[in-house]
């Protein structure tokens, strides 16, 4: 299977990964959207024996939402958010915009669109642009 490596935006953390993703999960939840600050989270998860670290494991913080199962694991020098593993251990949840490289994905799912707020739809009409607009 073919590795695909991934790292925090300063390049303290990184890591590689088997490129077999089982889902991409884009969640609008509410608790997604503030751990982001986004108006969604866009993990992917893949089996933990694809997974290995290569360096800067030491500059890893999590935060543990109180009562929920959800995390966010991130890098204490620049603030990104790199892998965690899931709550029973069998997954590594990845956030897609970590990756390094062009992700194999099964399958992509839109979650709990119900919590989407209204600036967050209809994106697809919004005008794009490849850099900055003039």
């Amino acid at each position: 299977m073919k590795k695909i490596k991934g790292r925090c935006l300063c390049g303290a953390i990184s890591y590689e990964v088997a490129n077999a993703f089982e889902k991409l999960f884009l969640c609008s939840c509410e608790q997604c959207r503030q751990i982001t600050g986004s108006a969604f989270a866009s993990n992917l998860f893949v089996s933990i024996d694809g997974f290995e670290w290569l360096g800067g494991a030491d500059d890893i913080a999590n935060y543990q939402v109180p009562g929920r199962d959800i995390s966010k694991s991130f890098c204490k020098v620049c603030g990104s958010g790199v892998p965690w593993a899931s709550g029973d251990g069998t997954k590594m949840i990845v956030p897609a915009g970590s990756l390094s490289e062009k992700a194999n994905v099964a399958e992509r799912i839109r979650i709990f669109t119900s919590e989407q707020p209204s600036w967050a739809s209809g994106l697809e009409q919004v005008s794009t642009h490849a850099a900055f607009p003039d």
